[in-house]
C-alpha cells in the first residue's frame, strides 16, 4: 500500500492565490483550480457552486464566485502564466476534483452534483508507476492563508480517500457513475478517455477506519495544527515537517533538502508536484491512525457512523482499549484492565481526589498516597487519562 499527498486546489500557479481560513476557528473554504480550455471537463461554473451564507466571518456571496470577489476584491482569477479571466465567465470551469462527498461549506445545488472519487489525468502515469491502486491512501492538502491575516498561511491536509478500485476506461465509469453520483465529475467523460494519456478515476473504499467510524473518504470540518504540513506559518510554506518515516521516503521533493529535527521529525522542501508517494510502513500507518484519532469529532459531519449504525465517538474507555495501537511498543490492555482504569478514575472523582486537574503535580499525588495503597496505579489512571484528553481536543 502507498500514502499520497496530493495537492488540490488553487496555488500561486492555478487561481493565483491561496484559498482561505479563519485561523482562530479553522473554518475553510477550498477553491477548484479554474479551468478555461474545457475539452474534456463535466461542466461546473464557480456560480453553481453555492455557498452557505457567510461561512466565513466578513466574506459573503451565495456562491464560490461571489466569494472569490468578496475576498479579492476582484473578478480576475489566474488561469496560468499571464492569463487570466474573469470567475464570472461563462466559459470557465471550476475542476472539481477531488470529490469526497459534500464538503462543509457548500449548499446542495442540481447544477453542481459532489459525488465520490477523485480522478488523475496528468499524475497518473506517476500513481501508476509508483503502484498506487487498492488499499492505497490519498491525504488531500492544498494552500490556505488566513482572512485576517495575510502573513499566516500553510499546507494543510483538508481531505482523504482510501482507494477501493482504480477505474480505467469509460466502460468502467458509466458502471458506478449512478452508485458515486459522479454525473459532473470533470474526469467522467468519454473524450477524458480517448487522449492519448492516462485517466484514473479512484474510487472509495467504505470505510478508512471501521472501528473508529471513519469512513472511506471525507473531509475535516476545520483545520487545524495537527492537519498541518509546513514547517512554518508565517514563511517558506512548502517547507513541510513530517514524521521521520518519510525520511528520503518521499517522491517529488528536493531530496537533498532534508533534515533531521532533534523532537524525532524532519523537515524537506517540496517540489511543483501534485502526487507525493510514500510506502506506507508499519510507522506510517500508526502515525497515520494517530491523525484520524485526533480528528475524529472534526470529521464533516460532526459525528460519523460506526459499524453498528449509531454515533460514534471516542471516549475513555475506547482509548484503553485501542491505545496500543498508537504507541509502538504499548501492550495491549485486556478488558479487565480497561474495567480497573475506568473505575478507579470514577473513584478518584467521586472522592473528589481528582478533580480534572490538566498535570499531576505534588499536591495530587499527596492526595492519592493517602487514600490508596496502591497509590501508583492510581497516578497511571490519571495518566492515561490526560493522554487521552490531549488527543481528544
Amino acid at each position: 500500500m502507498k500514502l499520497v499527498l496530493s495537492r488540490k486546489g488553487f496555488d500561486s500557479g492555478s487561481g493565483g492565490c491561496f484559498s482561505p481560513y479563519n485561523h482562530d476557528t479553522g473554518k475553510y473554504i477550498w477553491f477548484p483550480i479554474p479551468e478555461k480550455v474545457n475539452s474534456y471537463s463535466n461542466q461546473i461554473r464557480y456560480t453553481d457552486i453555492l455557498v452557505k451564507s457567510e461561512y466565513i466571518d466578513g466574506f459573503g456571496g451565495s456562491n464560490l464566485s461571489e466569494v472569490y470577489s468578496s475576498l479579492k476584491g476582484t473578478d480576475h482569477v489566474k488561469l496560468r502564466k499571464n492569463e487570466y479571466a474573469s470567475i464570472y465567465d461563462g466559459e470557465l470551469f471550476a475542476h472539481f476534483d477531488p470529490m469526497l462527498g459534500l464538503p462543509p461549506w457548500i449548499e446542495k445545488s442540481e447544477n453542481c452534483k459532489i459525488g465520490k472519487g477523485f480522478g488523475q489525468f496528468n499524475a497518473a502515469p506517476h500513481l501508476e508507476k509508483q503502484n498506487v491502486k487498492e488499499g492505497s491512501i490519498f491525504l488531500f492538502f492544498g494552500g490556505f492563508q488566513s482572512t485576517s491575516n495575510k502573513k499566516i498561511s500553510g499546507h494543510y491536509i483538508y481531505g482523504w480517500l482510501k482507494i477501493k478500485k482504480r477505474i480505467e476506461s469509460y466502460k468502467e465509469c458509466k458502471e458506478i457513475i449512478e452508485e458515486y453520483n459522479l454525473q459532473h465529475h470533470p474526469h467522467i467523460t468519454e473524450a477524458a478517455f480517448e487522449r492519448n494519456q492516462k485517466n484514473f478515476i479512484f474510487i472509495p473504499d467504505q470505510w478508512l477506519f471501521e472501528d473508529l467510524g471513519i469512513p472511506g473518504c471525507g473531509y475535516f470540518a476545520t483545520l487545524n495544527d495537527h492537519l498541518l504540513l509546513s514547517n512554518s506559518k508565517e514563511m517558506n510554506v512548502a517547507t513541510w515537517k513530517l514524521p521521520n518515516f518519510y525520511y528520503k521516503n518521499l517522491t517529488q521533493v528536493h531530496q537533498n533538502t532534508w533534515n533531521y529535527l532533534p523532537d524525532g521529525s524532519c523537515t524537506v522542501k517540496t517540489g511543483i508536484g501534485q502526487e507525493f508517494v510514500t510506502p506506507l510502513s508499519e510507522k506510517g500507518e500508526v502515525w497515520l491512525r494517530e491523525l484520524f484519532l485526533k480528528n475524529q469529532n472534526n470529521i464533516f459531519p460532526n459525528e460519523t457512523l460506526g459499524a453498528n449504525g449509531r454515533i460514534n465517538k471516542l471516549d475513555f474507555q475506547e482509548y484503553l482499549t485501542q491505545k496500543h495501537m498508537l504507541k509502538i511498543g504499548e501492550k495491549k490492555l485486556k478488558p479487565i484492565s480497561v474495567k480497573q482504569y475506568i473505575n478507579r478514575l470514577e473513584n478518584m472523582r467521586r472522592l473528589g481526589i481528582y478533580n480534572e486537574e490538566q498535570q499531576i503535580d505534588s499536591t495530587l499525588e499527596t492526595k492519592i498516597k493517602e487514600q490508596y495503597k496502591d497509590w501508583k496505579t492510581y497516578v497511571k489512571t490519571i495518566e492515561h487519562y490526560l493522554s487521552f484528553k490531549s488527543i481528544s481536543q
